[in-house]
């Protein structure tokens, strides 16, 4: 089955998220933040752009005993879906939030910024369909993740995907 670009797109998302390797971790209060989304999320959202629909996701939270908290997921986008994995953590020793991973063969390094109990982690990335950028928000009782991918011929498709706590 051929996908759509907007769900080979929406695949792009998560992987900006996920580890590759965790340095030494945080105290208390930064793994409790953490901690706080463990348990299961629901998001829903639209796809704008020349495939333009809904999205459905799922998203599992749970903590490890470095601090660093795991996650996998779902989304489903038209007649596909996509699943992803990953994990985010605190390095104490840079004083940042963080995320690495690899996506379609290249590194990424994603720094996560907090702003009272919000830490948003935010990426750029050239892909094989276009140049892409994505943010993924934990924001209180809220998680935010959206994207935006321009195209080679000048198409954008993006999406905004709120999730809450279920």
């Amino acid at each position: 089955m051929r996908l759509p670009l907007s769900l080979k797109v929406l695949a792009l998302v998560p992987a900006f998220f996920a580890p590759l390797a965790l340095p030494a971790l945080a105290g208390p209060s930064e793994n409790a933040l953490l901690a706080k989304y463990a348990g299961n999320w629901r998001g829903t959202g639209e796809v704008t752009g020349p495939n333009a629909g809904s999205v459905v996701c799922r998203l599992s939270f749970k903590p490890a005993d470095s601090g660093a908290v795991s996650y996998s997921g779902r989304c489903s986008f038209g007649a596909g879906g996509y699943s992803f994995r990953g994990a985010m953590a605190y390095d104490d020793a840079k004083k940042r939030f963080f995320s690495q991973s690899s996506v379609q063969g290249k590194q990424v390094a994603t720094t996560g910024k907090k702003s009272g109990n919000t830490i948003t982690f935010a990426s750029s990335l050239d892909t094989e369909y276009g140049a892409a950028t994505s943010s993924f928000s934990l924001a209180g009782n809220a998680i935010k993740m959206s994207f935006k991918v321009v195209d080679k011929k000048g198409r954008a498709t993006a999406s905004a995907i709120s999730f809450s706590k279920q």
